[in-house]
């Protein structure tokens, strides 16, 4: 007997009103103690019932029917994962695989009865609007039992490899890398092997095939948020990707902050979703730990967060220079328009006061002082009057053209 099991994830995914906790869907026997100990668990399954008869097509492949058990796992962060499984009476290995590749290399085009895959999913789960089905398939074959799985050197054998590579053709001993997560392989009449989207186990406990597939699962999660994370931060980047556009957000400070925000916010997606899933801390078993690492590795989810983190951190430097030279720039130009309005104001004063020495003087003098037929541009009378005012403009223009070069060349020293 196999069980088949093929997982498609969806992003852009609707809220799915109902649901229940993982501990209350499954039977994680042994390992449930450590799974309802985890903070912050937002994974819910909603059941979509066992569909008999059901007819799968493709454009190029046809199976016969299926009594598929199609179950919604949902992160509650618009990522979901859709969990088709069905059982096959005592299939070859490349029977299996045949399935493996159909539902993973023709899913763009499976159907149900005639339905396609994601209309079929809206209409099952009864979705407000239609998911985009994302590029991650994971799929798992649970063996009854361990036979012919493993060689006299306890590494996976062509059959086991045919199934993890999803190919009908015998392939050759050895030069085909897969995983093989040594605790999952230490108990007798058991064994376990992957690549990085097949996982193939023989004579595992129902619970511990169960465990297994939620750490995968968990680590697909990951990957999710992390590429979303990244694609985040390159679409509000996207402007300063041509050279006529990149001065537009680098001298922006209003579009530099909200990306400093995004990426503040994306950074602790990073760290509190993504590291926190594959770090397993909240789950300390050493059996699956074992998986964990090595499913880990077959994602390369080190490397995507490493990058990702990486491209974030570098992003905050940039960002952070340049707020740093816009702010420079801004008060550069503020202080240039003081002193510009500073060297307008004493120009000002220097016409100003003068006329007002001159009005001064000549609107408050009588008939006595100042006659009715003698000019105030005498300067032969009025020399003196004439002189203190123009020597008052003089006084003032120049104080204020020093201070105004002064200032220009970075002496902030005030006027003495």
């Amino acid at each position: 007997m196999a069980r088949i099991v093929h997982i498609f994830t969806f992003r852009a995914f609707p809220t799915v009103s109902d649901g229940v906790p993982l501990t209350e869907a499954y039977d994680f026997g042994r390992f449930t103690p450590h799974l309802v100990n985890r903070p912050g668990d937002m994974l819910r399954v909603t059941n979509l019932g066992r569909h008999t008869d059901v007819r799968v097509t493709t454009e190029q492949s046809t199976l016969a029917p299926l009594d598929i058990t199609a179950r919604l796992w949902s992160d509650g962060a618009s990522l979901a994962q859709l969990h088709l499984s069905y059982g096959l009476n005592d299939p070859s290995p490349h029977e299996v695989a045949n399935h493996l590749a159909i539902f993973c290399h023709e899913r763009t085009s499976l159907s149900f009865d005639g339905v396609a895959l994601v209309d079929w999913l809206v209409g099952k789960a009864g979705l407000d609007r239609a998911p985009r089905l994302d590029q991650d398939v994971l799929q798992f074959v649970e063996l009854d039992d361990a036979a012919g799985l493993a060689t006299d050197k306890d590494e996976p054998s062509n059959d086991a490899i045919a199934m993890i590579y999803r190919t009908a053709e015998r392939l050759p001993d050895g030069g085909v890398p897969t995983h093989v997560p040594a605790a999952l392989n230490s108990l007798a009449g058991a064994f376990a092997a992957h690549g990085r989207g097949v996982v193939v186990l023989g004579g595992q406990s129902e619970a511990t095939a169960l465990t297994v597939r939620l750490t995968a699962c968990e680590l697909l999660f990951a990957v999710g948020r992390a590429r979303h994370a990244r694609a985040k931060i390159e679409n509000l980047l996207q402007g300063s990707r041509t050279r006529d556009e990149a001065a537009g957000i680098w001298d922006d400070a209003e579009r530099l902050s909200e990306v400093a925000r995004e990426v503040r916010r994306q950074r602790t997606i990073m760290a509190l979703d993504v590291q926190g899933y594959a770090d397993g801390l909240f789950m300390p078993e050493l059996v699956i730990d074992s998986f964990r690492t090595s499913f880990a590795e077959a994602l390369r989810l080190s490397e995507l967060t490493d990058s990702t983190v990486g491209l974030m951190d570098a992003l905050s430097d940039v960002i952070g220079s340049s707020l740093a030279d816009i702010q420079l720039r801004a008060a550069k130009l503020a202080d240039t328009r003081e002193r510009r309005w500073q060297l307008g104001v004493g120009m000002a004063s220097g016409i100003a006061i003068p006329v007002a020495l001159l009005l001064s003087y000549f609107g408050v003098s009588s008939e006595a002082t100042i006659p009715a037929d003698r000019s105030i541009y005498d300067l032969t009378v009025y020399g003196l009057v004439w002189a203190l005012a123009v020597a008052s403009a003089v006084t003032i223009a120049a104080m204020t053209l020093r201070q105004y070069f002064r200032t220009k060349n970075g002496d902030s020293t005030t006027w003495r």
